[in-house]
C-alpha cells in the first residue's frame, strides 16, 4: 500500500512539474508584451516603468527566438508590429546589439 502511494505522489508531482514548463504560446507572448509596452510607455511610478520596459523587452526577446520579428525594412515605426519573419522583416541581431 505504501509503494502504492508512493507512485501515486511521485507520478502527480512528475506531472506538476512538467505542466509548470510548459512555455507560454506566441499569442500569449504577443499580448504579454503588447500589455509590458503599454506600461512602460505610460507614466506613473518610475520604477514600475522601467520594470515593464525590461519585461517588454525579455518578452521580445521571446517573440525573435520563435521566429518573430518587430517591422519590415522600410516601414515607419507606426506601422511597426510583430509578425512571423518574412524575408522582408527586420532582423534583431543580438550578437551586433551587444557589441555597439
Amino acid at each position: 500500500m505504501r509503494s502504492a502511494l508512493a507512485t501515486l505522489v511521485l507520478v502527480v508531482a512528475v506531472g506538476g512539474a512538467q505542466a509548470q514548463q510548459q512555455l507560454p504560446t506566441v499569442p500569449e507572448l504577443l499580448t504579454a508584451e503588447l500589455k509590458a509596452t503599454l506600461a512602460c510607455d505610460g507614466s506613473g511610478d518610475p520604477a514600475v516603468i522601467r520594470e515593464q520596459c525590461r519585461l517588454r523587452d525579455r518578452l521580445g526577446g521571446r517573440l525573435a527566438q520563435a521566429g518573430y520579428c518587430w517591422g519590415r525594412k522600410g516601414q515607419t515605426d507606426e506601422k511597426k508590429e510583430w509578425h512571423a519573419c518574412q524575408p522582408d522583416s527586420i532582423y534583431e541581431d543580438d550578437i551586433e546589439a551587444v557589441s555597439r
